[in-house]
């Protein structure tokens, strides 16, 4: 897979776990692999104060991105130049220099940019929720989208470089229900460190019952758990010893990593979607 080349388009520092597999797959048959993260996550929480500050953290998470990344196999990390939005309804998105206060254009031409420059077969981004509503998972979805469409159009952001048509768009298929079921085995074995609050269970519950999300494409990365437990490691200023992710037991480590699920967004798949496995069934035809 040495003439592949793969992008992949997120909003923070440890977004890209949803598909860290599937990079290191790629990355490890000599594709040519790049994360693009749209912020530094400057404004998220931070598990442990002697790691670092709120006006250090953005420079951390890019440190640790950049090493969580490298355990993938994948050493080519860009960064846009917007600030973390912060949650929806937070003062945060009001900051003129956070990635929701952009206009469209500003965004987009940013990664017309990059897929211009690096000529990407395969895309992957957030699916239209940004899995659980966040303003800059959802916004990236949307650019990322946008920038697909527009990077072989020789008439839009003429400025920043020859036309390219990517092959294939996937949007990550890590929804908010197996988020959901995740936290709920988590309760019911007592690994948490306290009962779900009723608000919380009913929201879990709610998406439990909600239909599952169609998938078109599974990508098996079991030879890749240990890399990505080990890249998701490298993200400490979010995940400490008492998050989620530590308290996840092994027999239920395998079903959580083994496998990355994705829907394909470009070119619309037209008829009957089956679901395809397999890392070559992410290509175009061209290349598979």
């Amino acid at each position: 897979m040495k003439n592949v080349r793969v992008m992949a388009v997120y909003g923070h520092p440890d977004d890209e776990g949803q598909v860290t597999g599937t990079l290191a797959s790629f990355a490890a048959r000599g594709a040519q692999v790049t994360l693009v993260c749209a912020t530094r996550g400057e404004v998220g929480e931070i598990s442990d104060p002697s790691l670092a500050t709120p006006e250090t953290l953005g420079y951390v998470r890019e440190l640790e991105l950049r090493a969580a990344m490298a355990q993938a196999g994948v050493f080519d990390v860009r960064f846009l130049p917007f600030r973390d939005s912060g949650m929806a309804g937070t003062p945060e998105n009001e900051d003129p220099r956070c990635l929701h206060a952009q206009q469209p254009d500003v965004v987009v031409g940013h990664l017309v940019e990059l897929m211009r420059e690096l000529r990407p077969h395969v895309v992957f981004t957030w699916d239209p929720t940004g899995g659980y509503g966040h303003p800059d998972h959802v916004a990236v979805h949307r650019y990322t989208l946008a920038a697909f469409d527009a990077a072989d159009d020789p008439a839009r952001f003429r400025e920043t470089g020859i036309p390219w048509a990517p092959g294939r768009l996937y949007w990550g298929a890590f929804t908010m229900k197996r988020f959901a079921g995740m936290y709920l085995e988590l309760e019911r074995r007592g690994l948490l460190p306290e009962p779900l609050d009723p608000e919380r269970r009913a929201r879990f519950e709610q998406a439990m019952a909600a239909p599952d999300t169609t998938v078109s494409h599974v990508v098996d990365v079991h030879g890749f758990v240990d890399q990505k437990r080990a890249a998701a490691g490298m993200h400490r200023s979010q995940f400490g010893e008492n998050s989620l992710f530590a308290r996840i037991p092994e027999d239920m480590r395998m079903s959580f990593y083994a496998e990355e699920r994705f829907l394909q967004a470009r070119p619309v798949p037209t008829g009957e979607v089956g679901v395809a496995a397999g890392l070559e069934a992410l290509l175009p035809p061209a290349l598979g």
